[in-house]
């Protein structure tokens, strides 16, 4: 059902039925030669592991940021090796199928035999082949960040899998972003690549700029800007390169062509390392990867190390009473995207940590990006865009004059415009900040701090975390009651959240019998026809189908819808949520082919009114997939996947559902 708000109401969560990717079949043909043509530049910085590399023997893990190098410095290792006549074998590992293949097709360069390989213990052959081979070999793994594919038949950490420690004169060497100790195991030897100093991050500049883009000092102002990621300085090196080559009269006025001036055109957002989303994807990955080891904060923590200056960050900010982090989760999480290169800590004396200036300007530009879209959709607030009552519930249009309408109306954009562009981390600081400043400032039960605590609250909520907030809800309704009254406007509010929160946290019977409270309390209040009303109505209605009480449901959601539509017309955002959710009620009440034309009908209105990948919208698009054959399914829950976890986050309870409703789908497709 729709998980839009519905005025201050969280509708609510949909009936949905959701997620998970597939692993491209075996490939008939793999080659394992290496990819010499991809060599171009000169190594930098990497001299020293080069050497130690290529005169070492066993299993080594090269580790780090996507973007780092690591498929480079291997590159560099198999010439030296092949250029001394050592067997070098490339096997791509980003995959199940390509691993597999390529690591039977090493099998059999090394002997085995195509009988043996049928026998159902290829790793263990390979293995034992490689241990009897004479003299030094090369085997590269390259692009093995799902360690769960090396298990192959065993384990890796136990050394049973795909890669074990090779205890011969030969050398195996993986590449990949995952450096957990705990997931090697104790065979292979772990190696962190890092970002490059400035100095050798300059040469990186120069080798691709050529000689005319400036001094080396400035070179190395660049390198130092861009993180000394080597990925990054390529694509700025080519870059100048590729303005250089033209004659003066041919270049715009803004495209930089030295050093300084792209440092320049850096800061004044002018041009970016990131032209066509490369990086942004190396990180996406990365993240995934991190959530699927259980640091579900990641991204979480990233978003917020983002919004502080370009300095180390001290970790006593992350207190447990500041971040709504589990200390455990908190340092389990900072130590992961350290391994990764997302960000640096530094564990001795004042703890800190560093994120990475590329990863910052990410983050920040994706928040400038949707304030000035949020500046432009918005314009006037009592014009009421489409997009308005998403982020300032109605009801707070009756509070009265108790609560001045300046802060109120700060308090709630602030925290609902994060919400609900996805910004859910920021929403709850943003609420956090509100609340502070407001009790602060005020009396204890004056109603502008009590809302503020309320804004809190559902950050929180809009975060996922329900069941964090359901004290603070529990806590708020009391004080509101005793200073207000029970069937004051800011008391229902409180109330609505809280059968929010009880939906949410999966207690619909609770949800149901406080939301049947708040809507006789609106109804003596406003009468059936306020938006308030109606919106309990709505929510009512969800709880009484999650119960399986569909008839009930079905009933309550074709009178509102009629009603709606009188009041807004057909295309109000109210009335979609209704329509959307009547249309899941009909899909599990057994009609599934009734809910699809509706399903298909709210999605072409939303695709109309707000962005394709809006929190409502991509409810619309997994909503639709649900009445869908497994075939067609299954692309349009990927690509939903794909969307929430960019917007909401990989460890938002939406995209977990979105991934697990994928992963059903995908094993009815296979059978």
């Amino acid at each position: 059902m729709s998980g839009g708000r519905h005025g201050t109401v969280v509708q609510a969560g949909h009936i949905e039925h959701l997620v998970v990717h597939q692993a491209p079949p075996p490939a008939d043909e793999v080659t394992v030669a290496p990819p010499f043509g991809r060599r171009g530049t000169p190594l930098r910085g990497r001299a020293e592991l080069l050497a130690r590399l290529c005169s070492a023997s066993g299993t080594h893990v090269l580790y780090g940021l996507g973007g780092v190098g690591k498929t480079s410095l291997a590159l560099e290792v198999a010439d030296v090796l092949a250029r001394r006549g050592a067997p070098v074998w490339w096997v791509a590992a980003q995959d199940a199928g390509r691993l597999a293949g390529g690591l039977r097709a090493v099998a059999r360069r090394v002997g085995v035999r195509e009988d043996e390989l049928a026998s159902g213990q290829s790793a263990d052959l390979l293995w034992e082949r490689l241990a009897a081979l004479p003299g030094p070999w090369l085997l590269v793994l390259d692009n093995a960040d799902e360690l769960a594919l090396l298990d192959g038949p065993g384990s890796l950490a136990a050394g049973t899998g795909w890669v074990r420690a090779a205890r011969t004169g030969g050398l195996v060497l993986v590449t990949t972003r995952d450096g957990d100790p705990a997931a090697w195991g104790t065979g292979p030897v772990l190696h962190p690549l890092a970002a490059l100093p400035a100095p050798d991050g300059a040469r990186v500049l120069g080798d691709r700029a050529g000689e005319t883009a400036g001094p080396a000092t400035d070179a190395e102002a660049l390198a130092e800007r861009l993180g000394g990621l080597p990925l990054a300085l390529d694509s700025a090196g080519r870059y100048l390169a590729s303005v250089a080559e033209r004659p003066a009269f041919l270049r715009a006025p803004t495209e930089p062509a030295t050093y300084a001036a792209y440092l320049a055109a850096l800061g004044a957002g002018d041009v970016t390392v990131d032209g066509d989303g490369t990086l942004a994807r190396i990180w996406s990955m990365a993240l995934g990867l991190l959530h699927d080891r259980g640091h579900t904060h990641a991204e979480d923590l990233l978003r917020l190390l983002a919004g502080f200056a370009d300095a180390p960050v001290p970790l006593r900010v992350f207190a447990p009473e500041r971040v709504a982090i589990p200390p455990g989760e908190l340092w389990s999480c900072l130590r992961a995207l350290d391994r990764l290169g997302l960000a640096a800590l530094r564990s001795e004396g004042e703890p800190v940590v560093t994120v990475h200036p590329l990863v910052r300007d990410a983050y920040r530009g994706e928040r400038e990006r949707l304030s000035a879209e949020l500046a432009r959709e918005l314009g006037d607030p009592e014009d009421r865009h489409p997009l308005w009552p998403l982020l300032v519930p109605h009801l707070l249009d009756d509070l009265g004059p108790e609560v001045p309408e300046r802060t109120w109306r700060a308090a709630v954009t602030a925290i609902s415009v994060l919400d609900v562009l996805g910004l859910v981390r920021e929403a709850a600081e943003a609420g956090r900040t509100v609340r502070d400043g407001a009790v602060g400032a005020l009396p204890e039960h004056h109603p502008t701090a009590l809302f503020a605590r309320l804004g809190h609250a559902r950050g929180l909520l809009a975060a996922g975390l329900a069941e964090e907030v359901l004290p603070l809800l529990d806590g708020l309704a009391e004080e509101c009651t005793r200073a207000f009254g029970p069937d004051d406007k800011l008391t229902l509010v409180v109330r609505n959240e809280r059968a929010n929160a009880l939906h949410l946290a999966g207690d619909d019977e609770r949800a149901a019998v406080e939301n049947a409270e708040v809507l006789a309390l609106r109804l003596g209040l406003f009468g059936h026809e306020h938006p308030m009303t109606l919106a309990t109505r709505n929510n009512l209605a969800v709880n009484l189908a999650v119960l399986g009480r569909h008839r009930e449901a079905l009933t309550e959601l074709d009178a509102l819808h009629a009603t709606e539509i009188r009041l807004h017309g057909p295309e109000d955002l109210r009335v979609l949520v209704t329509r959307e959710n009547r249309a899941c009620v009909l899909r599990d009440f057994g009609d599934p082919e009734a809910a699809r034309p509706e399903l298909e009908a709210v999605l072409a209105v939303r695709l109309r009114l707000l962005p394709a990948d809006h929190p409502e919208t991509l409810t619309a698009r997994s909503n639709l997939a649900t009445v869908l054959d497994p075939a067609s399914a299954v692309p349009e829950l990927t690509a939903v996947l794909e969307a929430r976890n960019r917007v909401l986050g990989p460890g938002h309870p939406v995209t977990v559902a979105t991934r697990a409703t994928l992963e059903r789908t995908a094993r009815t497709l296979r059978g």
